[in-house]
This record gives structure tokens, C-alpha cells and sequence, in this order.
């Protein structure tokens, strides 16, 4: 059965190092999260996904960020929205670790169902 939950991000395991899981999808029906943090000049894998939607939101540093045939820079307080067959890759610009918080969703996954008491 899937529950409400509260954790604090810099208590769990993994959070001082390049980031950390923290609703993974056995926890909610159609999403997941992570924490991410790049030290200058690292970058995120490349991803492009045919089943899944994300959503960044920036909370510290700057990076090169590619969408697809265009390259932004983003900085804390920026929101990024990557819809479905997006190639995405961030890259650390600044001498402060880029961070963000990635939601992650996939649209067509049926929520699973619980029953309730």
C-alpha cells in the first residue's frame, strides 16, 4: 500500500555525495525523484526516454543544459520541463555544485491500486 511519507533530504544516505534517490517508484503510482548534485565540469548521463516525462527544478549552481538540438544555461530557480524522446544532458559551469531536483513521471503507467479501509 502506498503511503504519505516526509524525509529530509540531508539526512538520507547519498545526499553529500552526487545525490540521492528519495520517492522511488514503489513508494508512489506514476512518479519518482531524485536529488542530483554535479561538481564542475561533470555531467549527467545522457538520457532520452520514449515512456517518460521530467521536470528539474534548479536549487543551486549553473549548468549547460541540452534539450534536444538547443543548449541552455540554467541557474537556482529555474524550472525545466523535458517531455517524451528529449535528448538531455547537464554539464556543472559554475565553481558552485549545480543542483537540482528531478521529478520524473511516466504518463502511461496505471496507478496502482490500493484498497482502502
Amino acid at each position: 500500500m502506498i503511503k504519505a511519507f516526509v524525509k529530509r533530504l540531508p539526512e538520507l544516505q547519498g545526499f553529500h555525495g552526487e545525490g540521492v534517490t528519495f520517492l522511488d517508484e514503489h513508494e508512489a503510482e506514476t512518479i519518482s525523484s531524485n536529488y542530483v548534485r554535479l561538481k564542475t565540469g561533470q555531467s549527467t548521463p545522457e538520457g532520452c526516454h520514449d515512456d517518460e516525462e521530467e521536470v528539474y527544478v534548479i536549487t543551486g549552481g549553473k549548468a549547460r543544459l541540452i534539450l534536444g538540438d538547443a543548449t541552455h544555461e540554467v541557474g537556482a530557480g529555474d524550472v525545466v520541463y523535458i517531455p517524451r524522446d528529449v535528448v538531455h544532458q547537464a554539464t556543472c559551469i559554475s565553481a558552485e555544485d549545480f543542483e537540482y531536483i528531478c521529478v520524473a513521471n511516466w504518463p502511461d503507467r496505471l496507478p496502482k491500486l490500493t484498497a482502502h479501509s
